[in-house]
Order: C-alpha cells, then sequence, then structure tokens
C-alpha cells in the first residue's frame, strides 16, 4: 500500500502484559491469515499496553517482514485498554472508510489463502457499510450507574430510556469510520470495563443499526480455545 493511498480498512490490535501467556497470545494473532490480510489494501495499527521484550521482539519481526507501514502505539506502563484505544483511533484519526479491531485475546480464523483472505475482507466491507457496526451482537440491561451516565449525555433519548439494549462485544469488532469521530468514540472517562456497552447506548439512542458478524474471527478465546471464556484483563 503506497503511503498516499487510503486504505480500504484499517486494522487495529491491542497487545498486553509482559507475562509468557501474554507472548502466546501475540503469538497466536500473528498468524498466516494475518500476514495474507497484510497483503490487502489494509492499514495495521498495534498498541502495546505494557508488553514485555518477547512480545515487542516478535512485533519488531512482524513488522519488518510482513507489516513495514504498520503504526506503533506504545506505553511502557498499563494505559488502559480505552486511553489507547483513543490514542489509536484518532491520533491521527483514520482515514479508512472502515476500522476493526481486536483484543489482544481475539484473532483471524480464515483460511491462509489469498482467495479466501480478500473474500472474507471484502464481506466485512459489504456488511459493516449496510449496519455501521458489526460483531458478536449481545443484549443487556443498563445498570443504575450506566444509565446515570446515559442521561447525562447530549444523545440520550428518555421515550427509548427501557435500559435494554442490543452492543456488539468489545473483543472484535468493525465500525464505519465516520462515526468514531461523530460519537467521539471513545470516551476520554473510560479505562477497561463496560466501553461496548455505553457504545451500544449510543447506537441506540442515534437509531444507528448494528448486525451480528462474527464469521471468521475468534474472539476472546481462552487457552484451550473456548470463545469468550478468555479472562479478563485489566488492560
Amino acid at each position: 500500500m503506497g503511503s498516499s493511498k487510503i486504505a480500504d480498512v484499517c486494522v487495529c490490535a491491542l497487545f498486553y502484559g509482559a507475562e509468557d501467556k501474554h507472548f502466546k497470545l501475540a503469538q497466536r494473532f500473528f498468524n498466516d491469515a494475518l500476514r495474507e490480510l497484510g497483503q490487502c489494501n489494509v492499514e495495521f495499527r498495534f498498541g502495546c499496553n505494557a508488553v514485555g521484550s518477547a512480545t515487542e521482539n516478535l512485533l519488531n519481526h512482524e513488522i519488518q517482514n510482513h507489516f513495514p507501514r504498520a503504526k506503533v502505539f506504545n506505553s511502557s506502563y498499563n494505559l488502559m485498554k480505552y486511553p489507547m484505544m483513543r490514542e489509536m483511533l484518532h491520533q491521527p484519526f483514520i482515514r479508512a472508510p472502515v476500522t476493526m479491531w481486536f483484543d489482544h485475546d481475539s484473532y483471524l480464523d480464515v483460511p491462509a489463502t489469498p482467495g479466501a483472505v480478500k473474500q472474507w475482507l471484502a464481506r466485512v466491507q459489504k456488511t459493516v457499510t449496510g449496519c455501521n457496526l458489526i460483531g458478536s451482537v449481545q443484549k443487556t440491561k443498563l445498570t443504575p450507574v450506566q444509565l446515570a451516565w446515559c442521561q447525562n449525555k447530549p444523545w440520550f433519548k428518555k421515550e427509548l430510556a427501557d435500559n435494554y439494549l442490543s452492543y456488539v462485544i468489545g473483543g472484535w469488532w468493525a465500525i464505519r469510520t465516520h462515526l468514531l469521530g461523530e460519537l467521539n468514540w471513545p470516551a476520554r472517562e473510560f479505562q477497561q470495563k463496560h466501553g461496548d456497552v455505553f457504545l451500544g447506548a449510543m447506537f441506540k439512542h442515534n437509531n444507528l443499526p448494528l448486525c451480528f458478524f462474527r464469521d471468521g474471527v475468534r474472539i476472546n478465546v481462552n487457552d484451550a480455545g473456548v470463545e469468550a471464556a478468555a479472562p479478563r484483563s485489566v488492560f
């Protein structure tokens, strides 16, 4: 991808922690399918929250050999998930029309061939263009504290305040990039938890659709390969 050419998609991935288990998650993320994705018109941004030397060396190797134009955001201390995310999404603001996010325990899981990866990427682009936000959709009820936060926002609509909403879990998602700017996402006060629920609230009260799509990705996977079962990290 030429430096002046706008990417079709920007892939953002977060890495965390200095223990061996964190390094293994980084190794799992950098698989052959992701390297094939690197051959497409895709921008990569990697965020590092207090990673160890093994992960840092792996990241440098992958960038040198497969992702030479990747932008790295590195914090020697744990900046926490959402402050790091804000840096990655807004410094500078992403120009690609679609932005994709991977938590450190999520990864791409499609056949590592050019045809399969390109087909998957095209499906992501087509689906998110029609739905604004895609991922693994869940339903929840806002807690009193969460509801109070929403009530103080200019986008809150009393007629929609039934406390129930759909949201996309934060381990992997793709969004139309312009919404990150229009919604000023993520909010500066967010640290590590419940940002996905608040984004769901913002979508609900702005009458924005979101859609279920999780083909070709494994989300929040533990050591046994079980999805939505990885230990929650304080990153």
